[in-house]
């Protein structure tokens, strides 16, 4: 069950919050996912600190400057039992470092853990703000018997486990061959990435293990086998490692604006569900390839997908052959129509890739917008070819055709531009689409546009007509 830090019972919007974000895709993944973020506010880090007290101290200094508040308030534990702090102030010597007075001294060799959340730094549309990712990596740890590490998935008599907040963790077994062609931190980021029940590791002479990004500076305990003089050895114990900076997940940031390209991924996530759920064939996407088995005398094809009738783009395969053009009618946008009957038990295919919108200038091309109040040229990244593919026009591409019932209306509709500067949408600063006299006019989909509360309910409410139409 997935839990968000800034996201509590008292929140108007916390019914609707859990609930879809406990959604499940077929693919297992959620329907709604946090945001990951890196960076935070000055004087108010994310902060996990454990220290072991010595005799009599009732003062701890931690390694960081806070300035705890009632957004973001300071916890302290001894041995896993919240307390109260009598006072916070900065250190006398090091004004980079935080002193904490503790009412009465712990216990000799007591664990005091101290923890903040932080407040992460947005931008002004209430956004994480990107962090330099150079520094960042997981957690991670040499093995103290490493060299003699050993471990097999094969037999339940050699386990190992991992435990970190009185819970256990599951390993994820990674090939050897890919531990040699690939370093720790890119496996890391391959099979651990956001997830935080899960870790890693190397194989030996070398074993290192390496932990979710929740887990760092936290206190953890491994139990592994060490095959030593020909005999294997129970190892390990408790430690806790930190990396110079990770990326965390565990936020829903409900004041940020979404925008709608984030919108229309939703969307269209909640669309494949929909049909994988409710139907036998498989959501249309921007890649139309079907194969059909005939029965005798069959010239009419219905496909599932869209293709653009009248444009001859569409592949059309009987038993491997591909056949010309004039043996066949595009007929409609989803509909094709054979000349002569096919005989039975053929094999015919249907191949279409949309690579670029029909319907929307910036959808599968490469287009920017113009803010007219900093005159700076955005990206707005809606190719799909090149080194970075867009993360948002395929699921445009795959939800442009989707009609309602009159075949006339679109699920998802465009904005009219007016106003171009050298190719390029002219926006204001909070990116809504600058108004002209022009008489020339194109239609974007404008993935950065924000939306309002207003047109998040009537996109959402359209779905919800569509849905019902298509699916009843």
């Amino acid at each position: 069950m997935i839990s968000w830090v800034d996201v509590s019972e008292k929140d108007w919007f916390f019914n609707e919050v859990h609930e879809a974000s406990n959604y499940l895709m077929a693919d297992g993944e959620p329907f709604i996912q946090g945001i990951a973020y890196g960076t935070f506010e000055s004087n108010a880090p994310y902060l996990f600190e454990e220290q072991k007290a010595s005799n009599g101290q009732k003062v701890f200094t931690l390694q960081t400057k806070l300035a705890p508040s009632a957004e973001n308030p300071l916890f302290v534990f001894i041995d896993g039992t919240q307390t109260l702090y009598r006072e916070l102030r900065p250190n006398k010597t090091d004004s980079t470092k935080t002193d904490i007075e503790l009412y009465h001294a712990p216990s000799p060799n007591s664990v005091v853990a101290f923890s903040s959340y932080g407040r992460p730094a947005v931008d002004r549309f209430g956004k994480p703000i990107p962090s330099n990712s150079s520094s960042f990596a997981y957690p991670s740890k040499a093995l103290d018997n490493g060299r003699t590490y050993y471990y097999n998935p094969f037999s339940r008599q050699y386990n190992e486990y991992l435990y970190a907040y009185g819970r256990s963790l599951n390993r994820i077994d990674i090939p050897e061959e890919e531990w040699k062609s690939a370093s720790g931190q890119e496996l890391a980021r391959k099979y651990i990435g956001l997830k935080q029940d899960v870790y890693i590791v190397s194989p030996a002479p070398n074993a290192t293990i390496y932990l979710p990004y929740n887990l760092n500076g936290v206190q953890v305990r491994f139990i592994y086998n060490s095959f030593e003089n020909g005999a294997l050895f129970m190892r390990g114990g408790y430690f806790s490692v930190k990396s110079p900076g990770v990326w965390r997940n565990d936020r829903f940031f409900p004041n940020a604006y979404i925008n709608r390209a984030e919108a229309c991924v939703l969307i269209d996530r909640l669309r494949r569900s929909f049909y994988q759920r409710f139907t036998d064939s498989k959501p249309p996407t921007n890649l139309l390839e079907e194969s059909h088995t005939t029965y005798e005398g069959q010239r009419v094809f219905r496909l599932n997908g869209t293709y653009p009738a009248g444009k001859q783009l569409l592949v059309v395969k009987v038993d491997g052959k591909t056949l010309k053009k004039a043996d066949y009618q595009e007929f409609d946008d989803h509909t094709v129509l054979f000349n002569i009957p096919v005989a039975a038990g053929k094999e015919v295919a249907f191949f279409y890739n949309k690579e670029a919108s029909l319907r929307f200038q910036d959808v599968g091309r490469d287009k920017y917008m113009y803010n007219s109040n900093t005159g700076e040229k955005i990206a707005l990244n809606g190719g799909l070819t090149g080194s970075t593919p867009s993360w948002w026009a395929p699921s445009v591409l795959s939800l442009e055709d989707e009609r309602f019932g009159n075949n006339e209306d679109y699920l998802v509709e465009g904005i009219e531009i007016k106003n171009l500067v050298d190719g390029a949408a002219v926006v204001n600063n909070m990116y809504e689409v600058s108004p002209s006299n022009s008489d020339d006019s194109e239609r974007w989909f404008m993935p950065n546009s924000l939306l309002t509360r207003a047109q998040a309910v009537s996109f959402l409410n359209r779905f919800r007509q569509w849905s019902l139409e298509r699916f009843k």
